[in-house]
């Protein structure tokens, strides 16, 4: 489960006051770019070199910042840069970490460090600015298809924006990262919590069934990136749960070694919304789902 909290508000705070103060209104928003400005050096790590996803240092008054490319994407990379400028930009952070030399972390939500938290919501609400982000999400359907859309759309991982799409959605969806058939992290929707589902928990394994399996039990299929789809039941992965019909999405996200998995109830979610299918119009659904911006 991934931590909320005040901190967490002030990064995303942090992370939009950045882009207004340097005019950033549009998508993508270039990280490189923004350090660039900021008259921060920027270069990559050869690939040979894995461990960490990136490094900032400080030399007197001077600032440099080091990415990892080991893994081929580059919104592994982009989200790794802005992860740094997390560390730059957010109170504290450049005293704490850089007293000893450079900071080297590990990005994309899987270290439960306060300040690498802080930097991975930072980077997220950086390279996906709320307003944009919700404005495109509501042009389209739910699942693992608008995640990848949006991820190409805001050039991020495919991890960072189905983070950022389980925080915004309106649906009860669930977003996991797994590896080796171990839970990395999960974190739910708004929508998914008023379920009273419960928690997948870091370290839970994978269900032996169903579209994740399919593709955690064959490497190869994880370096491929291929993707699977199931029809399994709530309970298959929420353990109180009932036995809803779930919607499970799965995709290997290559040499990084892990699994995206999004789930999705759509019993839950026109609960949560308060209608049910049966007594609502095609009409009123429509209108009811129409988005509305002033």
């Amino acid at each position: 489960m991934i931590r909320k909290g005040p901190q967490l508000q002030m990064a995303r705070s942090r992370a939009a006051q950045v882009l207004q103060d340097y005019g950033l209104d549009r998508l993508p928003v270039d990280p490189i770019a923004l350090a660039q400005t900021c008259d921060i050096l920027v270069e990559p790590k050869p690939p040979q070199y894995d461990g960490f996803s990136g490094m900032l240092a400080r030399v007197g008054e001077s600032f440099g910042i080091l990415y990892a490319t080991y893994v081929p994407s580059l919104g592994f990379q982009r989200f790794s840069v802005a992860h740094e400028l997390g560390h730059y930009f957010l109170d504290g952070h450049v005293d704490q970490l850089l007293g000893r030399g450079p900071h080297v972390s590990k990005a994309n939500f899987t270290s439960s460090d306060p300040y690498e938290l802080e930097a991975d919501t930072f980077a997220a609400a950086l390279l996906m600015p709320e307003a944009l982000f919700k404005l495109e999400l509501s042009k389209r359907d739910e699942g693992l298809a608008t995640v990848l859309a949006l991820a190409d759309l805001c050039q991020t991982s495919a991890t960072a924006t189905a983070v950022n799409y389980a925080q915004h959605t309106r649906a009860a969806v669930a977003v996991v990262q797994s590896t080796d058939g171990i839970v990395d992290f999960c974190v739910l929707s708004e929508a998914m919590k008023d379920g009273a589902v419960g928690w997948i928990k870091r370290g839970d394994p994978i269900p032996m069934r169903g579209a994740t399996r399919s593709i955690a039990s064959n490497r190869s299929r994880v370096d491929a990136g291929a993707r699977d789809l199931a029809d399994v039941r709530l309970n298959t992965w929420f353990e109180r749960a009932t036995a809803l019909p779930l919607q499970e999405e799965a995709v290997g996200l290559g040499r990084y070694g892990k699994v995206l998995t999004v789930l999705h109830c759509e019993r839950l979610s026109m609960a949560s919304d308060g209608f049910d299918d049966e007594e609502e119009s095609e009409d009123e659904l429509i209108e009811r789902w129409t988005p509305k911006f002033k």
